[in-house]
């Protein structure tokens, strides 16, 4: 049994999917921890001045928002390179029983689905994670149902 899908991306989606990947690789503590450590910096400024340990979280703060921001738009970057690079921004996805294949104007590629590690669900699309973070972005929407289903019963088979 396959299922064979065609999905137009787009720019819009493209982010999106971005910024829901990283925004669920973070992790709740990142979005708590962050907002903290900022709030004990400006107390730490404004009642001690410029110390060891403001200048500290300073560099801490800034390293992290500096790489976070390098990853974000290298990826961004490297996602919408397909744009520019392929005539149609389509691509025709085959699930089957061995693997997924993939179709663009630019080539052409077959996974099989135990380099699959997980689905991360968001309510318009699907990331198909491979490689700690690498992904397929599958908008929800241009995807039946049974394909889903199909989908998601191929990776939890082979995580078992």
């Amino acid at each position: 049994m396959s299922h064979t899908v065609t999905i137009t991306y787009d720019r819009a989606l493209i982010r999106r999917a971005l910024n829901r990947f990283m925004i669920r690789r973070l992790g709740k503590s990142f979005f708590v921890l962050v907002p903290v450590l900022s709030l004990l910096l400006i107390w730490s400024f404004f009642y001690e001045g410029w110390n060891w340990f403001s200048i500290l979280l300073t560099i801490v703060l800034g390293a992290v928002a500096a790489f976070l921001g390098f990853v974000y738009f290298a990826r961004l970057r490297a996602s919408e390179g397909f744009f520019d690079k392929a005539d149609e921004p389509t691509v025709t996805f085959t699930f089957s029983e061995t693997g997924v294949r993939t179709d663009s104007d630019l080539g052409s590629s077959d996974l099989k689905w135990t380099v699959f590690e997980e689905i991360l669900k968001f309510e318009e699309v699907w990331l198909l994670v491979y490689a700690k973070s690498g992904y397929m972005t599958l908008p929800v929407g241009q995807i039946t149902s049974d394909c889903l289903q199909f989908i998601e019963r191929q990776v939890q088979e082979r995580k078992n």
